[in-house]
């Protein structure tokens, strides 16, 4: 799963053998995540912003899109100041809207709403009362909610600050379920929809700047819908016509809000609470999940996004938003993150620029360092030039399956030959153009469930490239397993750990090779678990002959203390010489992480490493271990330690915000793959007297051209900044507009590059000005199409 071929670091690239911490991380650049909600308000005459809630701890990002214009700009974006990671409102904020006049972004968690702005760190308390938020909407400068039964209004002002008007709440009474607000544009009237197999739908009697003490609610009559799909979305047309969509596409409409139109779409999926729509009641378009129809919504008009244009990633059935200055604008989520369409849906393509939200869960390079994969919940990428000019990829999906992947390996004989792992196996043998499911345990006899389970590690043989093994873990009370094919992945059979019959065994993390003598070995880490059958620690399973002969490696027999040590480990690390092996996790007595090392030309016994500097306490964990030139690396909860080799303590290198999981670390230099994206650190020998270091730190300012020039449509830009200070790096039509913001952020000392896209501008000449500290320079770049 794992390899050890060093990796420079391009961004900032050295030789640390011992230093006092690390760096800072510096972000690769890999982007996107899954998008929980979409929001937005018109900023200027041309300018809209948009905001996106993610499921990563990075909470909320924002970015300003010059939209007001046939060739709309779109900027990078940034994470709210008060929402990032360190801020711990995590990744579950699916109910957001957006206040104009203040600039506030509203967003409900649980039983509160809070409020915060682009321009503060400040992130507020708006409303707080016991029971769950269903539903937020903000017209104009109305604030509109939904909790437990009730139906709260009131006014916000200029400052975005809320007061509940003095009728608020009204009673309404419903069953339980997501709840959604919507306005019917021809009259004003607020509804209420409750989604599920049998929906509800609410109508407010009064106007919703109306609203008072004499206000009642009624039940539009929704008995007629079919009962054997769920309901989920509901929208109101521009003339007024009655939407709701449910999972598989099936669609329903009204006129008169008593009789009903349903069919199905014939586009798979399923829904999403929101429906949006463009035009006016003569000519409209209506706009939900994955799917656009052009014409009112009837039957038979509804398409896929993306058809019949074309699509750089697949759209997934999330949310969708229409531009509040441009209707041919439609934001909506894909499997890579965010996207976008300038014509109305036929055309999309990636907007995600700056999205720190990717789970990043494995890596996997080729031993040139030339080129590498990366397997993430939102898809796989592919870095290639990794040490000159890299660019990753968009997401990869194999055989469009969008279910989160844990796990890749790249060949060590056949630079063209990829595995990746989610639920299933899959393989490409041209280096990720075309790939083959080639395992599932789904299938008999295996009979794995298709949710809940992970393939957490595939690992090939180094030195017997025809054996791959693949491991297993089936989340709650289910048992995962471990697997082997000696074909390349043709052909699988399951090896028993612990059990004696195909099917659930043992949870597997982790799945290291080592060739000791004439033996082939797998080391296996497992997730320790004492139901039956019990699972737990190492396990050393030797290939002999046609056969695969599994022992346990942690019993008393196998460990320096003499008895059993009985722990989950997470990650397993092996030295390039072969003779050491490391193994990380948590111990399943009082719950510690703890790391342990093998010499297998030495005592052949399972050791503790010394806990002196180590977070030696109940309830961490211990997920990652990589080994340096002359540095073991451990990442325990949000935090990476290091020990030097011949040292006597463990020391913290670098803390990410809590809440942070590290998923893997890989060195050279150190890159961690986290819950929200992939980053690089270095090692700081001195950091009370950086400026010193000229050999990891510039002398001078400097921005160097960018490259290719002309170019169409990426380019790269590389800048040097010798102090840590605030930086500033945009681009500029010959106008002097802004049209894209690509750094506006404090950054340490350092050498940077920057990669820019202008599929979205015209073609002419433009400009980059960098800015930082007292040091200003601008030069110009052309893009041709």
């Amino acid at each position: 799963m794992k390899s050890l071929y060093k990796m420079a670091l391009i961004i900032l690239i050295s030789k640390i053998n011992v230093f006092a911490q690390l760096s800072a991380p510096i972000v690769e650049d890999v982007y996107g995540g899954r998008i929980n909600a979409i929001a937005g308000y018109s900023k200027t005459a041309d300018t809209s912003r948009i905001f996106i809630s993610t499921e990563s701890a990075n909470s909320v990002f924002y970015t300003d899109v010059f939209a007001n214009s046939s060739s709309p700009a779109f900027g990078r974006f940034h994470v709210m100041p008060g929402l990032d990671a360190s801020a711990n409102y995590g990744s579950n904020i699916k109910l957001i809207a957006a206040h104009a006049a203040s600039g506030n972004l509203f967003f409900a968690k649980e039983n509160q709403i809070f409020s915060s702005n682009a321009a503060s760190s400040v992130v507020s308390v708006a409303y707080s009362a016991s029971g769950l938020i269903e539903s937020i909407l903000i017209i104009d400068n109305y604030l509109f909610f939904s909790q437990a039964g009730n139906f709260h209004f009131g006014t916000l002002d200029s400052g975005g600050n809320f007061t509940e008007d003095s009728n608020s709440p009204i009673g309404f009474t419903s069953s339980g379920g997501q709840k959604v607000v919507y306005k019917n544009p021809v009259t004003n009237q607020l509804y209420i929809f409750t989604e599920g197999t049998v929906p509800e739908l609410f109508k407010f009697s009064d106007a919703y700047s109306s609203l008072s003490s004499t206000t009642t609610t009624s039940s539009i009559s929704l008995s007629s819908l079919s009962s054997s799909v769920n309901w989920k979305g509901v929208g109101i047309a521009p003339d007024g016509r009655l939407f709701v969509i449910s999972d598989d596409k099936y669609v329903a409409y009204s006129d008169d809000e008593i009789s009903w139109t349903q069919f199905s779409a014939l586009i798979g999926g399923v829904a999403n609470k929101t429906i949006a729509f463009s035009g006016d009641s003569t000519n409209y378009r209506v706009y939900s999940a994955s799917m656009y129809s052009a014409s009112k919504g009837e039957s038979g008009t509804w398409l896929s996004f993306g058809d019949p244009g074309g699509m750089e990633t697949h759209p997934n059935d999330g949310d969708v938003f229409v531009d509040p200055l441009n209707e041919n604008i439609i934001y909506l989520t894909t499997d890579q993150g965010i996207g976008a369409s300038i014509d109305q849906g036929a055309t999309i393509f990636e907007i995600d620029d700056g999205i720190e939200a990717v789970q990043v869960n494995d890596f996997s390079m080729i031993a040139d360092k030339s080129s590498a994969w990366l397997a993430a919940k939102s898809g796989l990428r592919k870095v290639i030039n990794y040490l000159t000019f890299p660019v990753w990829t968009n997401a990869i999906f194999p055989n469009n399956d969008g279910s989160p992947y844990y796990s890749i390996e790249m060949s060590k004989d056949d630079t063209n030959r990829v595995y990746a792992g989610n639920v299933r196996i899959y393989r490409s043998s041209d280096n990720g153009n075309n790939w083959s499911q080639i395992f599932t345990p789904e299938n008999s006899p295996y009979n794995f469930p298709s949710v809940g389970t992970m393939a957490n590690a595939i690992e090939e043989c180094k030195f017997s490239p025809n054996i791959v093994m693949a491991g297993f873990e089936i989340q709650n009370t289910n048992k995962g397993g471990l697997f082997v094919s000696e074909d390349y992945g043709n052909n699988w059979e399951q090896i028993y750990l612990e059990t004696s019959t195909d099917g659930e065994d043992v949870d597997i993390a982790d799945i290291v090779f080592n060739l000791e003598g004439s033996d082939t070995v797998a080391y296996v880490g497992a997730i320790y678990d004492l139901s039956v059958p019990q699972g737990r620690s190492i396990y050393r399973v030797v290939k002999n002959g046609s056969n695969w002969l599994a022992s346990q490696d942690m019993d008393a027999t196998g460990t320096a203390v003499g008895y059993p040590i009985t722990a989950t480990i997470q990650d397993l690390e092996i030295t390039a010489s072969s003779d050491t092996i490391y193994a990380t996790g948590t111990d399943a007595g009082i719950n510690h992480p703890i790391t342990y090392y093998k010499i297998v030309s030495g005592t052949n016994l399972w050791t503790t490493m010394t806990t002196t500097g180590y977070p030696f306490s109940s309830g961490k964990q211990a997920t990652a271990v990589t080994i340096g030139v002359d540095t073991i690396y451990v990442a325990v909860d949000n935090e990476i330690y290091y020990f030097p080799l011949g040292g006597t303590q463990w020391q913290l290198g670098y803390s990410y915000p809590v809440g942070t999981r590290i998923n893997f670390l890989y060195f050279d230099e150190l890159l961690a793959g986290t819950s929200f994206g992939l980053y690089g650190h270095i090692g700081i020998k001195n950091p009370t007297a950086i400026e010193s270091e000229t050999e990891y730190i510039p002398d001078n300012y400097s921005l160097e051209q960018n490259f290719p020039n002309p170019f169409n449509p990426t380019t790269t830009i590389r800048f040097s900044i010798p102090n840590s200070e605030f930086v500033s790096l945009k681009i500029y039509n010959v106008l002097g507009k802004e049209v894209a913001n690509l750094i506006n952020e404090n950054r340490s000392a350092g050498s940077y590059k920057i990669y820019f896209d202008g599929s979205h501008l015209a073609s002419g000449v433009y400009f980059y000005r960098l800015r930082a500290g007292k040091f200003e320079l601008t030069k110009k770049l052309l893009l041709i199409k």
